[in-house]
């Protein structure tokens, strides 16, 4: 399971704690951890102050994006499939509904069809087998129909036959013809067509990516490399300031060699900001490469949110969709 910076209800307050701890040090001062990274990231990374040297940070950088690339890699071939699947199932209607389209012909010269209210009804020319009810067949043609309904002096029945034989061409060609584009409805369960099918793709990548939570998320993702940043100034900047005020001027000189590596590695990899104050939940900025990341978001999150807007196409209902109920109570 892939495990990613969660976007939590209390992300108004991740961004106002940041700026009061950029104008204010002493407010959150997260202490170094002495274990690699947060137990909440799904791969090790230092994220505090003081603890990643140039070293520490090009190891980070290689394990997120070695951590990216196999995620993006996973993420890509799921959308691969499901574009596939929409590509496949569209592909299946047209074919199906050619092929009944050519049956259709094919037994409107040669063969004929059985109908429950009509009976039997032959082809223009007949010679195909035409079975009905318990297995039974019979064979003919509606010109040789059409003869005998003249000879025998009867127009109406041989108007009748025509008519019989029209409506069946129209319902055994034009149906499945007109299959893809149009819904039907047999027993109580709905065959949706394709344009009501994408309709409701469309419907679905606008619940995914068309809200105004989407939009916060996606400005706060960009904004976190460069709070995480400050984040990690700031903490090092206090740090060096009480080390030397203590007068542990060999500490407050190490601390302030790593303090380039130490900014940098928290813009790249992401910072740990401690615990919210006032929820108790974990503060973890995304950098540039981490869970979280724009580079995470767009190659595995949002291409995850489009695989679920495709959805699964070819599917039956016995009741109408949430999006068709509110356009037929109009």
């Amino acid at each position: 399971m892939r495990l990613v910076v969660p976007r939590k209800p209390a992300h108004p307050s991740r961004l106002a704690i940041a700026g009061l701890a950029i104008a204010a040090t002493g407010l959150i001062t997260p202490n170094a951890p002495t274990a690699a990274g947060p137990a909440i990231r799904h791969f090790d990374v230092q994220l505090a102050a003081g603890e990643a040297d140039w070293t520490t940070l090009l190891s980070n950088v290689d394990a997120n994006l070695a951590t990216l690339q196999g995620e993006a890699t996973t993420a890509d071939g799921q959308l691969s499939d499901a574009l596939g699947s929409v590509s496949e199932h569209v592909s299946t209607q047209i074919s199906t509904a050619l092929t009944g389209f050519g049956t259709g012909i094919d037994n409107a010269l040669f063969g004929g069809w059985y109908g429950g209210d009509d009976g039997y009804v032959f082809g223009l020319f007949g010679g195909e087998p035409v079975t009905g009810p318990n297995g039974v067949t019979e064979t003919g043609s509606l010109l040789a129909t059409l003869s005998t309904d003249f000879h025998d002096g009867n127009d109406l029945q041989a108007y009748s036959d025509i008519n019989t034989y029209s409506l069946e061409l129209l319902d055994h060609t034009m149906k499945p013809l007109l299959a893809p584009l149009l819904d039907e409805t047999s027993k109580g369960v709905t065959t949706y067509s394709i344009p009501v099918e994408l309709s409701q793709i469309q419907t679905n990548l606008l619940e995914q990516f068309g809200s105004y939570t989407e939009l916060k998320g996606l400005a706060e993702t960009v904004l976190s490399p460069e709070i995480s940043g400050m984040f990690a100034l700031s903490s090092d900047v206090q740090n060096i300031s009480t080390e030397l005020a203590a007068g542990d001027t060999t500490l407050a000189t190490s601390d302030l060699q790593n303090l380039g590596s130490d900014v940098v590695n928290a813009v790249v990899n992401g910072y740990d900001a401690g615990t919210n104050p006032f929820n108790g939940a974990a503060e973890l900025f995304p950098g540039l490469l981490n869970a979280g990341s724009v580079l995470d978001e767009l190659y595995t999150t949002w291409t995850e949110q489009f695989v679920t807007a495709l959805g699964s196409l070819g599917t039956e209902s016995a009741t109408v969709p949430d999006f068709l109920t509110g356009l037929l109570s109009i």
